[in-house]
């Protein structure tokens, strides 16, 4: 596997690989779709149909943890010491990395509370929420699009359906930063700080499960700690931190990173841009083809249980796979011209940006909602919109596995 000496090149620990990668992932799909990262030490599942068996087969692609974050030891080691010390209770798997029968137990608790009949019921409040957002900026006729319009949408909507004060946004903001930490490019004094930061958030969650108890109020923390098990029993504190700590990476930075690249390439296909605003019913499909084109969790993790194979390659057990949406996403044997932006694609809903199986994103319709609605009502309040200056050559945060625009600075007028 990969002996070729441009595969041997390519680096996805490099800056520049990493904001844009797809090159590279053509060409490991063609060559090497099973590559060894030798680096880190994961193979790297690269070809749609790859993906999709370890994705649907949890029994021999488990979901359990791993030291898989490539950041040095001492920075994890700091990371736990400060909070066992400082945190609340004990650590709690709970979705992101549990497999069936353990994941189902948590993911039924959450499947009624991101339900089609409870999006339905947000979209009012979330239509108020960016239009809020747009009166802020509109008299300017600029505004710094990922910090005044990308980030606090969802932000805010989680901090509502969580019960959150709005005055918290900040600080919610500052705690799903450290808890994503690990996917992004840290130094142990990064952890450290990240580790003091959730310590804080738990403290804080703490109070309010306590609070939620006594006096529910109609959000999703007063469900989960009212709610019970089959057996009776109710969640316990340790079960609910890991719970409202994936619901806040979850549904933070993803939405963010979609609105973010959403407008970012209708700015590089402004030809895109103008069927969506002669057309809105493009909406939809337009947000599908974001994030197949821009994958916002461009890969996560999966741990092989036993000896296997995949595309005729033997992986051994305990092996890390490092499995690639945002490739699969841009396999032309799926997609057709995948690598072309288009708005009005048909194949779009093949993709693999939820995820797919036992672990599809929960928060899937929450997210798109906030997506259609964000795009809908931006085109229908601001017109003419440009880049106010150029963008970084290497316009993404370096991680191997959240893609974030680190800003999109814009001007515009008034419709």
């Amino acid at each position: 596997m990969g002996s070729d000496k441009e595969i041997k090149k390519i680096n996805f620990m490099d800056p520049k690989t990493q904001s844009c990668p797809y090159n590279a992932y053509e060409k490991l799909r063609d060559e090497c779709p099973i590559y060894f990262m030798p680096d880190l030490g994961f193979y790297m599942i690269t070809r749609y149909e790859d993906g999709r068996k370890v994705l649907l087969d949890t029994e021999t692609f488990s979901n359990k943890p791993t030291q898989h974050d490539g950041f040095e030891d001492e920075g994890i080691k700091a990371h736990a010491e400060i909070m066992g010390e400082f945190g609340v209770g004990e650590f709690v798997e709970t979705l992101q990395r549990t497999d069936p029968p353990i994941h189902t137990k948590y993911r039924k608790l959450l499947n009624k509370a991101f339900a089609a009949s409870r999006v339905k019921e947000l979209k009012p409040s979330i239509s108020k929420i960016i239009n809020d957002l747009i009166d802020g900026f509109i008299e300017k006729g600029e505004c710094e699009f990922v910090e005044e319009f990308a980030v606090p949408i969802p932000c805010t909507v989680i901090a509502d359906q969580l019960g959150v004060p709005r005055e918290k946004l900040h600080k919610l903001k500052a705690w799903t930063d450290a808890m994503i930490i690990s996917f992004g490019v840290a130094t142990v004094d990064d952890m450290k700080k990240a580790a003091f930061l959730e310590a804080e958030s738990q403290h804080y969650f703490d109070k309010i499960f306590k609070e939620k108890r006594i006096n529910p109020t109609n959000d999703i923390i007063s469900e989960l700690v009212n709610l019970k098990f089959e057996n009776g029993q109710k969640l316990s504190n340790d079960e609910l931190q890991g719970l409202i700590a994936q619901l806040l990476a979850g549904g933070n930075e993803t939405t963010t990173s979609s609105i973010a690249h959403g407008l970012w390439l209708l700015l590089k296909f402004p030809k895109e841009m103008k069927k969506i605003i002669k057309n809105p019913e493009l909406i939809p499909n337009f947000v599908e083809e974001v994030i197949r084109y821009e994958t916002p969790v461009q890969g996560l993790f999966r741990t092989v249980t036993k000896d296997t194979e995949i595309n005729g390659i033997s992986i051994p057990k305990d092996s890390v796979l490092l499995v690639r949406y945002a490739s699969f996403n841009r396999d032309n044997e799926v997609f057709h011209k995948p690598e072309i932006f288009d708005v009005e694609r048909k194949d779009v809903g093949k993709h693999l940006a939820f995820g797919s199986g036992a672990h599809h994103c929960v928060g899937a319709m929450l997210a798109r909602a906030e997506m259609q609605l964000a795009f809908k009502i931006l085109f229908e309040r601001i017109k003419d919109i440009e880049l106010s200056r150029p963008l970084s050559d290497i316009p993404h945060k370096p991680s191997l596995y959240i893609h974030q625009l680190k800003e999109l600075p814009i001007k515009f007028s008034k419709v």
